[in-house]
């Protein structure tokens, strides 16, 4: 082959691996503190991690499906860990790196919904590796993801762990592929949140219209009464 056809063939060949790289992104929120949901009726998170180990289920189930090219990246929530690693005198972050370096991912953590906005924009060159998976499990309603509930404050989440449906319009939204899969897998996200999502990035979102649980193990399932999954 001569050399300069040997040139153009890799160049091609470079270009293509580029187009076709992609960066698949796992979030997970954070737990509550036992503290502040002891008394409550029907109090969350009494196991810790039931947003890291579905998360960590998840990024097993999607490692197989990965070319080289791929990057897998787990973003998780850190204050919430911290503080309840502190009330349970266990360290709550070593844990989530162990299971991390088993799946594979990439593990980043953030300490405010600015900081997820901020990676989500430009963590990575977005002009050569776009987004093309976004999951995320924790708390949520229709109008907010809640990576921050009742652990800082009991029964509420502070203005720095939210990401709002009006956030959104800091999102970049060449920052995600084309036919890009994106899920919450918390409650109620289907009724305002994921229509916003879509209107802000141009990519739909699968969210729960009622709500999801999370106490069975695997991935998290529909409990409310005619609960469905919408986009």
């Amino acid at each position: 082959m001569p050399p300069i056809l040997r040139f153009v063939c890799g160049w091609l060949f470079l270009c293509a691996v580029t187009v076709s790289a992609a960066e698949q992104i796992i979030v997970s929120g954070g737990c509550a503190l036992i503290y502040h949901e002891k008394t409550r009726p029907r109090p969350h998170d009494r196991y810790w991690g039931n947003f890291i180990d579905t998360a960590a289920l998840r990024l097993s189930q999607i490692r197989p499906t990965l070319t080289d090219a791929d990057r897998l990246t787990w973003l998780v929530y850190r204050p919430a860990y911290v503080a309840r690693g502190r009330e349970d005198r266990v360290d709550y972050l070593a844990a989530i790196q162990a299971a991390a370096a088993k799946t594979g991912a990439t593990l980043f953590w953030f300490d405010t919904s600015r900081e997820l906005i901020n990676y989500l924009n430009k963590g990575q060159d977005r002009d050569r590796l776009k987004i093309s998976r976004f999951e995320y499990f924790g708390h949520s309603n229709m109008l907010c993801i809640m990576f921050d509930y009742s652990s800082d404050l009991g029964g509420a989440s502070p203005a720095y762990g939210i990401l709002h449906q009006n956030d959104l319009r800091d999102l970049d939204r060449d920052s995600f592929a084309k036919g890009a899969y994106v899920k919450s897998w918390g409650c109620h996200s289907g009724e305002s949140y994921s229509a916003e999502w879509r209107r802000r990035t141009g990519v739909p979102m699968i969210g729960a219209i009622g709500k999801t649980d999370y106490s069975r193990g695997g991935l998290p399932f529909l409990s409310s009464p005619g609960g469905k999954w919408h986009q």
